[in-house]
């Protein structure tokens, strides 16, 4: 996933959280975030990596 769309991505759920009513659709949005954070994470992971 490029970066651009994991940030609007995020963006979004953001947006749904604020507005969601239960604790199910909170529940939900959040493994949606934890999920599109983790493929940030690894798209900019060879970034972070020291060179051998």
């Amino acid at each position: 996933m490029k970066t651009s769309t994991a940030h609007s991505r995020l963006e979004s759920l953001q947006l749904a959280a604020e507005e969601c009513l239960t604790r199910d659709e909170a529940q939900k949005i959040l493994r949606k975030a934890d999920k599109a954070h983790a493929k940030l994470e690894s798209s900019a992971a060879p970034f972070h990596r020291p060179n051998n």
